[in-house]
């Protein structure tokens, strides 16, 4: 374009002998055979030209149909015969409807990008064939713990809840998938076993109460000639026995949904000395009457923990109606509650019967009752709720008995391990 302009002024200020001159000597240059230069009236006849002796001229007339109008200037691309290369070919409109061409072969241009095309393409190639290897490596160790995910799936559609899906570091998505169907596992897992749990109780547990209320009935019923009192006696039983079965399977029903996770606690800052503050007022009475002394000893500021208050309330109140229950006349029940940095300890201890060291392990076990417990009224059940509800606040509870006395202690982190 700077060239056809040069030249355009050059034919202005001097002439078609000087346009001439310099045609030759720039094509001369340059190569009389990658560039021509041409001065063409507006009849199509050449004034001036560079050296055409390698260039198809009958086809080059071809491009005078394309004579730019005034100040006008035309690109065009074309194939030449006899040239292998393309040409790019510049007409700029000079005076008196003159018109000054250049052409140039694209040789260089299109070599250059012949070798990128050869660079790149081998390149790009090889990325594919590397890339296309790499992804099928990478989809086929992350597909492969979808597959152990499946294969676990199937084998639990066969009555194999105890399966587990090996967590290797697959990357972090199928980790996280493996780790999510884990933690399913175990919840299904728990709620089947609390199913079962609460299946067997009700199959033997159960019964024997069932079985008693029954013959109360049956008893009464054949035996009574009637006598409208002993009907009332009966009935009155029959009552008395639905509602301890009432609140056994009601029971029953807490400590399995709190084991298995179902049950949602009302988490709050409490603090635990009043919690055990009212339950030795609740139970004071019921102490004095039994001629027991309960001794509490709480520090003087605050314990603040998050635990579900009135949950919390029944734990406290089971162990210490238990101690109570279990402590003969003129005993004592002592009650601390302790400040420690990761949450607080209640511990409740008792001059009662005590528990035999073979029994301490099973004791929070449901329906079970040690020989020293079995004349005392009772379900079996409250040990074990007790537990149910500290463990679900991420807590424990532990036992121990010198023979003339027991001692329970309650452990409650600072918040549950769930939040």
């Amino acid at each position: 374009m700077n060239t056809a302009k040069e030249f355009k002024t050059l034919y202005i200020e001097q002439g078609v002998k000087a346009l001439q001159a310099e045609f030759t000597r720039e094509a001369a240059s340059r190569g009389t055979g990658r560039v021509f230069f041409e001065l063409i009236s507006s009849e199509g006849k050449l004034l001036a030209t560079s050296d055409l002796g390698e260039w198809n001229r009958p086809e080059m007339l071809s491009l005078d149909a394309a004579i730019p109008s005034q100040n006008k200037t035309f690109f065009r691309t074309i194939s030449m015969p006899g040239h292998r290369h393309k040409i790019r070919v510049i007409s700029m409109s000079a005076t008196d409807g003159k018109v000054i061409r250049i052409g140039s072969t694209l040789k260089g241009d299109e070599l250059l990008l012949e070798r990128y095309r050869e660079t790149f393409g081998t390149a790009l190639a090889i990325m594919l064939v590397c890339g296309g290897l790499v992804g099928w490596l990478l989809a086929r160790k992350a597909m492969s713990g979808v597959k152990r995910v499946t294969e676990t799936a199937t084998r639990i559609g066969r009555h194999d809840f105890g399966r587990r899906v090996t967590v290797t570091g697959e990357g972090e998505e199928i980790s996280a998938l493996v780790q999510a169907f884990n933690d399913m596992l175990e919840r299904i897992e728990s709620l089947l076993n609390e199913l079962q749990q609460i299946t067997d109780n009700v199959a033997h547990e159960l019964r024997t109460p069932i079985t008693r209320i029954r013959g109360i009935a049956e008893t009464t019923l054949k035996g009574n000639n009637g006598d409208l009192d002993e009907f009332r006696a009966m009935a009155a039983s029959v009552i008395e026995g639905s509602d301890d079965l009432i609140e056994m399977i009601g029971t029953m029903l807490e400590i399995a949904k709190t084991d298995s996770g179902v049950a949602e606690l009302a988490v709050a800052p409490l603090d635990i000395r009043e919690i055990v503050e009212d339950a030795v007022d609740l139970f004071a009475p019921a102490a004095e009457d039994r001629r027991i002394r309960i001794h509490l000893s709480n520090p003087p500021k605050a314990v603040m923990i998050l635990g579900d208050r009135q949950r919390l309330q029944r734990v406290v109140a089971n162990l210490l109606d238990n101690a109570i229950k279990y402590t003969p006349p003129g005993g004592n029940v002592t009650l601390s509650v302790v400040a420690e940095e990761a949450g607080a300890k209640v511990e409740i201890t008792d001059t009662g019967v005590g528990i035999d060291e073979t029994d301490i392990p099973r004791i929070f076990d449901r329906f079970y009752r040690g020989d020293k417990s079995r004349s005392t009224a009772g379900s079996g059940l409250g040990l074990s709720l007790a537990l149910a509800i500290i463990r679900a606040h991420g807590g424990d509870i532990t036992a121990k008995s010198t023979g003339s006395g027991s001692s329970f202690t309650v452990f409650l982190p600072n918040k549950p391990s769930s939040l």
